[in-house]
């Protein structure tokens, strides 16, 4: 039987006794960082199991006396979750559309056409990227409340995130970075066959770049579902709010919900990000193995 393969040590190394003994250090601190990084998960999973009293008992104890598992059911229907996990999908859908096809097409401009002042370009977006979000708020608000040109008010509306999803520069830099990797030889032979440029894009680039995407598809929608903050400020009708904002208001603003049923609520609004990780893994393993054999 053949020996299994390692991807950065190989059996032949494993052989010498430092090698050896450095990969089980290795082995044995990622198991240990990995369970220091999911045991919050697991207390508040078990947390969401017990009893009032148990919660608040001292010293704690992780284990329940006894599952309660109808505190799923109850956290379900006390937070509303079908409706604010609708609005996260409907905001986060709105961004994809808007973002993907303009920083798509920016990032392919860069990386395939001659523009002027593309040096110049690229560094404005790499400097975006050094000022903090918080610096952001308040000028994006003031563009927000009385939209330029169109004199219009897009608080308290989606469209306060869709319109300004496009101007995303840390997605055309990671796209334009993919992109590179393209061979130039069949983008040159696509335009010797007559093929347009947005022909090049959608059939040629894009099919080879779904690692990418994949990634920055998850990467969108982990900012939108945990983003609270910007969302928290913009949409002040409760018929629009975001999950995280639901979470906020009836876990720490609200007293009716006991403590087990507030920790079911926070553990049933960690299943879709968990879920869209595990569906898009493969993609971005993918990316990350073929970014290593471009380099």
């Amino acid at each position: 039987m053949a020996g299994r393969s390692r991807t950065v040590i190989s059996n032949f190394d494993l052989k010498r006794r430092g090698v050896k003994i450095g990969y089980i250090g290795c082995v044995v601190t990622a198991v240990a960082l990995a369970i220091f990084m999911i045991y919050p998960l697991i207390w508040v999973f078990m947390g969401a199991l017990k009893t009032p009293k148990e919660v608040y008992e001292i010293p704690p104890r992780l284990l329940p006396d006894q599952a309660n598992w109808a505190n799923f059911v109850t956290a379900w229907r006390a937070f509303s979750f079908p409706r604010f996990t609708l609005n996260t999908f409907i905001l986060f859908a709105g961004i994809v559309l808007f973002k993907f096809p303009i920083t798509c097409m920016a990032a392919y401009a860069f990386s395939f056409l001659r523009l002027p002042a593309k040096r110049g370009l690229l560094l404005a977006f790499m400097v975006t990227l050094m000022v903090p979000g918080m610096a952001y708020m308040i000028p994006s608000y003031l563009i927000l409340h009385r939209l330029p040109l169109f004199h219009v008010n897009l608080l308290n509306t989606y469209w306060a995130f869709w319109l300004p999803a496009g101007a995303d520069a840390f997605a055309i830099l990671l796209l334009k970075g993919f992109f590179d990797g393209t061979p130039r030889g069949i983008i040159e032979a696509a335009r010797i066959d007559g093929a347009s440029e947005v022909g090049i894009l959608s059939q040629i680039v894009l099919p080879l770049s779904k690692p990418i995407l994949a990634t920055l598809f998850i990467l969108n929608f982990m900012g939108t579902w945990r983003d609270f903050l910007w969302p928290y400020i913009v949409l002040r009708d409760s018929s629009r709010w975001t999950i995280m904002i639901a979470l906020y208001n009836y876990v720490f603003q609200s007293r009716i919900l006991t403590p087990n049923i507030q920790l079911a609520g926070m553990m049933l609004a960690t299943i879709p990000p968990i879920a869209i990780f595990l569906a898009f893994q493969r993609y971005i393993l993918e990316g990350v193995t073929f970014s290593g054999l471009k380099g």
